[in-house]
């Protein structure tokens, strides 16, 4: 697997009840005009399987705002492998030492996903159209993450 940086997004294959949880193909797009976001494909035997939006948040810290795997290489441990390369990019590239993410409140699957490669839950935010949890990931050295 390998990672390429792209300034256009071509929708991926997601399970029906993932869409809810995604930014719209036009959102991304839209971010990836942004000079603060860069989008990040995982190419795996020519084939893009995976992709992550990050939109730069302070000096030295990114937002991951989506990180998405195509369905049908799902549940094959490609998406912490995708991470673990996102990861040691913006370390190496961007002088990232902090990421910060959110999941929608109720998205076991993300939250797990997370906190399984190291990120925290920092706090939850609930107003009337927003019920997400604030996870961080603080990089302390290459390599960070578990696989």
């Amino acid at each position: 697997m390998k990672i390429l940086k792209t300034s256009h997004y071509d929708a991926l294959n997601m399970k029906p009840y993932q869409t809810k949880y995604l930014s719209s193909a036009k959102v991304i797009q839209k971010a990836l005009k942004n000079d603060r976001c860069m989008g990040f494909y995982a190419i795996e035997n020519n084939t893009r399987i995976s992709f992550a939006l990050v939109k730069k948040f302070d000096e030295d810290s990114y937002f991951l705002w989506n990180f998405l795997i195509d369905s049908k290489y799902q549940g094959l441990g490609k998406g912490k492998k995708f991470l673990q390369l996102l990861v040691d990019e913006l370390q190496k590239s961007y002088s990232t030492k902090v990421i910060t993410t959110t999941y929608i409140y109720g998205n076991e699957v993300s939250k797990n996903f997370f906190k399984s490669f190291g990120f925290a839950e920092t706090d939850v935010v609930c107003e009337d159209d927003v019920h997400e949890v604030n996870m961080e990931l603080i990089i302390k050295k290459r390599g960070v993450g578990r696989l």
